[in-house]
Formats: C-alpha cells, sequence, structure tokens
C-alpha cells in the first residue's frame, strides 16, 4: 500500500506545481477547471448533436459559436432553436410515409383471384397431394 501511495505523490508532484499553495486559491483552480470542462463538453455535444440535425453550415457555425460565447446559457438557447429531429429521423420518416402510401394503394387494387376481400377456393382437382414419405 505505501509502494502506491509513493508512486502517486511521485506522480502527482510535477502536477501540483501548478496549483497554488492556499488551499483557498487550490479550491478557486479546481472550480475553475471543473467550469472549463463542462464548456468543453458543451461545445463538443453542440457540435455532434447540430452536425446529425442539419447540413446548413451557418446554422452549425452558428449555434457552436453560440454555445462557445456564452456556454451556459448558449447552450440553452441552442436546445430551443435546434431542429427538433435528426436528418436520419426525417429520411425515415419520408422513406415510411413513401411506404405507406404504396401499402394503401396496392390495398385498393382488388386482385383478379379476390372479390370483397375473400379468396376463391381453387378446385378439388387442382389440389396437390403431398408427398409424405422421406
Amino acid at each position: 500500500m505505501t509502494y502506491f501511495t509513493n508512486f502517486l505523490q511521485s506522480f502527482a508532484q510535477p502536477w501540483l506545481m501548478f496549483l497554488a499553495e492556499d488551499p483557498a486559491l487550490r479550491l478557486l483552480q479546481g472550480g475553475m477547471l471543473l467550469v472549463g470542462v463542462v464548456v468543453i463538453f458543451l461545445v463538443f455535444f453542440t457540435t455532434r448533436d447540430i452536425l446529425l440535425r442539419t447540413h446548413s453550415f451557418w446554422y452549425m457555425f452558428l449555434s457552436i459559436i453560440l454555445v462557445a460565447a456564452l456556454p451556459v446559457v448558449g447552450f440553452f438557447l441552442y436546445v430551443l432553436i435546434r431542429p427538433s429531429r435528426t436528418s436520419k429521423e426525417r429520411e425515415m420518416e419520408v422513406l415510411l410515409s413513401e411506404v405507406l402510401v404504396a401499402v394503401r394503394q396496392s390495398q385498393r387494387r382488388q386482385p383478379e383471384d379476390k372479390k370483397a376481400g375473400v379468396v376463391k377456393k381453387s378446385s378439388k382437382n387442382d389440389s396437390t397431394k403431398e408427398n409424405l414419405s422421406l
């Protein structure tokens, strides 16, 4: 256990020289680091999300700049103005509506062997006998 503790101290020593000796300033530095990580996360999340939702370069650019300039407020504004569905969802909806239209059109057409939705029975002579022997 002491070997592990010594290893962590030797590993963290170069990084701790960037932090202040005063605990209050060290807490402030830690808070600033946390805020920086949150801002970077919001910008990356916005970039990924807007790339999935639109193909407009200017809309993408303005959304990312809005979140980068005003991190928390800009992110909430972005959530309000972003397109409600992704590009893939819109394409899927168009394809689904085309399929539904095709199905409805095919259901309206009556095949020759159907009348009022009932299939005509075939004659007994046309039925094939199954061969059950192996």
